[in-house]
C-alpha cells in the first residue's frame, strides 16, 4: 500500500464528507452576510446623509431669510446705500443657487426617491417660490426699498409655506429612513434565515451522504473482516469469498488493495491446503490404487479393535494376494499390470457400502477390514467367508485391457478379531492364512484358527456335498401327523431330511441355511412338492386315507420365483394330486417384501383348491389387519410358545391371543410342538383345533406310520 495514500483517510473521509462542506458554507454565508451588513451600513449612511443634509440646508435658508430681512429693514430705515444693497443682494442671489444645487441634490438622494417623486418636485416648487419673491424683493430694494416690502411679504409667506413643507417633508425622510433600517434588518435577518435553513439542509444532506458513505464503509470492511475470518477457521476446502471477489473488481483505493490482499491471502491458503491434501494422499493412499495404505489401515483396524472391544462384536481381516500376477507383468509389461491392479482396487471398492474397507499394502496383496460382524464367532465367521467368497467371485471377473481379455485369481487369509488382539499380531495372521490358501491351491479362503478354519472347511464341504446330494438322491421325507382334539389324524406335514453318506442323518438346521444361501433351496423345494404329491396320490388310492391332507413347507426364496405358480400346476398336473389336499405352509417373510404380489400368488392357487398356512405364528409381526388380507386356512402356533406352555403366564397369554383372534378371522389353529396331555388339555380349553407333536407321534418315514384306519371316515 502506498505511504502516500494512508489507510486513516479511508475512516476521515465519513467526518471530511461533512466538515468541509460545511466549513465551506459557512465561510460563503459569512462572507453573504458581510456584503448584505456593508451594503445596508451604506445605505444607513447614505439616509442619513440625506436627512443632515436636509437639515443642513433648512438652516442655511432660515438664516439667509434672515439676513434678507435684515437687509431690507436696513434699506427701509436708509440705513444701506444702494451699493451695498446690491452687494448684499447678490450674495443672497449667489446663496440660493448654492441651496438651489443642495435641495436639487436632496431630491436625488435614494431616500428621497424611495420617499416619492411628488415630495420632491413641491420641495423645488416651493423653494423656486420663495427664491423668486426673495430675489424680487432685492432687486427692488435697491431702487425703492419701500416697495420691496410687498414682494417680502410673499417671500415671507413662501418661506413659511417651504418651512411648512420642509419640516414635513424631514419627518417624513426621518420616517423613511427608520422604514428603510428595519427593512434592511428584516432582509439581513431574512437572508441569514434562509442561509441557516439552506445549511441545515445541505447538513443534513451531508450527513446522510456521510451516514450513506460509512455505511457503504462498514459493508466493506465487514466483507473484508469476513473473508478474514472465513480464512482463519480450519476447513478442508478454501472458501471462494465472492464479495471479496467483486470488492477486488469493483472497489477503489485502499479498501481494492486490502480487498487483493485478503484474496492473495486466500490463494496462499488454498496453496497451502493442496499441499497438505498431497502430504496426507502420499502419507496415507496408495499412489497407484488410491487405495489406503498400510499405515492408514493400520490405524483404521486400530479403531476396529477398538469398537469391537467397546460394543461385543466380532471384525475380520483379510489379506488378499493375487494368484500368479507376476507373470501378466512379465508377460505384457507393468504398464498393464498397474491397470489391472487399478480396476481390481475399484471392484475393492464396491465392498464399502458394505461395511468392508479396502486398502493396498503394495505389489498385488491388499487388505480388507471388515467392521460390525455378530457377537456370536460363528455367525461372525459365516458372514466374513460369505463376503470373502463374493470379493473371490468379482476378483475372477473377466478384465478387458487394451483388447485383451486377462483372468485374476485371489488367495485370502482371514483373521478374526474381537478386540482383544492388536493390529500387528492380526495381520501376521492374515498373512499366514494367505500363505496357507495358496498352499491349498489358489483361488481359496483360509481361516487363521484351527477351529474356526474346520468350521469354515466343514461348510464348504457341506456346501459342496449339498450340490450333489439331490443328484445322488440323498434327501428323503418324513411326514409328522396332526390330529384333532380326538386323536383322529387329519393329516400330515412332510418334513425332509439329508441321509448323508458318511455322516449320517444331517440336521435340517445345517443344511436348509446353506441351500438357501446357495439357491439350492428351489430345486430341493420342487424335489418336496413332486415327492409330496406322489404321497397324497397314494393316499387318494385307499379310502381309508384320502381325505388325508399334506402340508408342504415352502422357503421365502421359493415362493418369490416368478413361476412359482406355474411350477405347482405343472407338478399337481404330472402327479395327478388332487389340489384340495395339499396345504402350503408359508411363513411371513415369504410375504413381507411384495405383499401384494404374494397375495395374488395365493389367490391363484386358492383357484385351484390348494390351501394355506401361516407357519411359525407369533414369532413375527404378524396383526389383524395383515392377517385378514391374506387368504389363509390355518394360523401354526410356533412351539416354542408352546413348550413352555403351562409355565410361562406370558406364553399363554400370547397362546390364548393367537387362537382368539385365529377364531375371528375363522381360520384354523393349528398348535406344534404338543408332547404332555397338559399341554393337549390346556390348548383344547383354550379352543384350538388341530395339534401336532411328540406327544401324538414323531416325525417318521411313510413306511413307519401306523393309522387307525379303523376310525378314518370316508371321503
Amino acid at each position: 500500500m502506498k505511504s502516500n495514500r494512508p489507510l486513516i483517510w479511508i475512516f476521515l473521509l465519513p467526518t471530511l464528507v461533512v466538515l468541509i462542506p460545511a466549513l465551506l458554507f459557512g465561510l460563503a454565508a459569512v462572507q453573504v452576510l458581510k456584503e448584505r451588513m456593508t451594503q445596508n451600513h451604506a445605505t444607513q449612511s447614505a439616509d442619513m446623509a440625506a436627512l443632515l443634509q436636509a437639515a443642513d440646508y433648512a438652516q442655511s435658508l432660515g438664516e439667509l431669510h434672515q439676513d434678507v430681512v435684515d437687509m431690507l429693514q436696513q434699506a427701509d430705515r436708509g440705513e444701506l446705500s444702494a451699493l451695498a444693497s446690491y452687494r448684499l443682494h447678490s450674495s443672497f442671489v449667489n446663496e440660493l443657487a448654492i441651496l438651489a444645487g443642495q435641495i436639487q441634490t436632496l431630491t436625488e438622494t435614494p431616500l428621497m426617491i424611495d420617499l416619492n417623486h411628488g415630495s420632491a418636485q413641491h420641495l423645488r416648487e416651493a423653494f423656486e417660490g420663495y427664491r423668486r419673491f426673495i430675489i424680487m424683493a432685492g432687486d427692488i430694494a435697491t431702487v425703492d426699498a419701500t416697495r420691496a416690502r410687498h414682494y417680502l411679504d410673499e417671500a415671507q409667506h413662501e418661506f413659511l409655506r417651504f418651512s411648512t413643507l420642509t419640516g414635513h417633508l424631514s419627518s417624513k425622510l426621518a420616517q423613511r429612513s427608520g422604514e428603510r433600517t428595519s427593512d434592511a434588518y428584516q432582509d439581513t435577518l431574512g437572508h441569514f434565515n434562509t442561509l441557516l435553513l439552506f445549511g441545515g439542509a445541505i447538513l443534513a444532506l451531508m450527513l446522510v451522504a456521510a451516514f450513506y458513505s460509512a455505511r457503504i464503509l462498514n459493508r466493506h470492511l465487514l466483507i473484508i473482516a469476513e473473508g478474514l475470518l472465513a480464512l482463519s477457521h480450519p476447513h478442508r476446502v478454501v472458501p471462494e469469498l465472492p464479495r471479496v471477489q467483486r470488492l477486488a473488481e469493483l472497489g477503489r483505493g485502499q479498501l481494492q488493495q486490502l480487498a487483493l490482499a485478503v484474496l492473495r491471502l486466500r490463494e496462499s491458503e488454498a496453496r497451502r491446503l493442496v499441499a497438505e491434501r498431497k502430504a496426507h494422499q502420499l502419507a496415507h493412499f496408495d499412489g497407484l490404487t488410491e487405495l489406503p495404505n498400510w499405515r492408514m489401515m493400520s490405524e483404521h483396524l486400530a479403531h476396529s479393535l477398538m469398537l469391537c472391544q467397546r460394543n461385543g462384536q466380532h471384525g475380520a481381516l483379510i489379506y488378499l494376494d493375487l494368484d500368479l500376477f507376476q507373470q501378466i507383468n512379465d508377460s505384457y509389461g507393468h504398464r498393464t499390470g498397474d491397470r489391472l491392479l487399478r480396476e481390481v482396487a475399484q471392484r475393492l471398492r464396491t465392498f464399502q457400502q458394505e461395511g468392508c474397507i479396502a486398502g493396498r499394502l503394495g505389489g498385488d496383496e491388499f487388505l480388507l477390514v471388515i467392521d460390525s460382524l455378530p457377537k456370536q464367532p460363528d455367525k461372525a465367521a459365516n458372514l466374513a467367508e460369505e463376503l470373502a467368497d463374493r470379493i473371490r467371485i468379482v476378483v475372477a471377473e473377466p478384465y478387458s485391457i487394451d483388447g485383451i481379455q486377462h483372468f485374476l485369481s485371489a488367495s485370502q487369509g482371514v483373521a478374526m478379531f474381537d478386540g482383544s488382539s492388536d493390529a500387528e499380531t492380526l495381520f501376521k495372521l492374515a498373512d499366514a492364512a494367505c500363505h496357507h490358501a495358496k498352499l491349498a491351491g489358489r483361488d481359496t479362503i483360509c481361516f487363521h484358527d484351527d477351529a474356526t478354519q474346520a468350521l469354515m472347511e466343514a461348510r464348504n464341504e457341506t456346501r459342496r456335498d449339498l450340490r450333489l446330494a439331490l443328484q445322488r438322491g440323498e434327501f428323503r421325507l418324513v411326514y409328522q401327523l396332526q390330529y384333532d382334539a380326538d386323536h383322529r389324524p387329519l393329516g400330515a406335514e412332510a418334513l425332509i431330511r439329508w441321509q448323508h453318506p458318511s455322516r449320517g442323518m444331517v440336521s435340517p438346521a445345517e443344511f436348509i441355511p446353506l441351500a438357501e444361501e446357495s439357491g439350492l433351496i428351489v430345486p430341493l423345494g420342487d424335489w418336496v412338492l413332486e415327492q409330496a404329491c406322489r404321497q397324497l396320490v397314494a393316499w387318494q388310492q385307499q379310502v381309508a386315507t384320502a381325505h388325508l391332507t399334506l402340508a408342504v413347507n415352502v422357503s421365502a426364496r421359493q415362493f418369490k420365483e416368478p413361476d412359482f405358480v406355474e411350477r405347482i400346476e405343472r407338478v399337481l398336473t404330472t402327479s395327478g394330486a388332487d389340489p384340495h389336499r395339499l396345504k402350503l405352509e408359508l411363513t411371513e417373510s415369504s410375504l413381507l417384501d411384495d405383499v401384494e404380489a404374494g397375495i395374488d400368488k395365493m389367490r391363484r392357487l386358492k383357484r385351484l383348491g390348494i390351501r394355506f398356512a401361516l407357519d411359525d405364528f407369533g414369532t413375527g409381526y404378524s396383526s389383524l389387519q395383515y392377517l385378514k388380507r391374506l387368504p389363509l386356512d390355518q394360523i401354526k402356533i410356533d412351539q416354542s410358545f408352546v413348550n413352555d406352555l403351562l409355565l410361562s403366564g406370558d406364553d399363554m397369554a400370547i397362546v390364548r391371543t393367537i387362537i382368539a383372534m385365529g377364531v375371528s378371522l375363522q381360520l384354523e389353529v393349528v398348535a406344534e410342538g404338543v408332547e404332555t396331555a397338559h399341554q393337549l388339555g390346556w390348548l383344547v380349553e383354550a379352543g384350538c383345533h388341530v395339534f401336532q407333536g411328540y406327544y401324538f407321534c414323531k416325525p417318521l418315514p411313510i413306511d413307519q406310520i401306523e393309522l387307525p384306519f379303523t376310525s378314518i371316515p370316508v371321503s
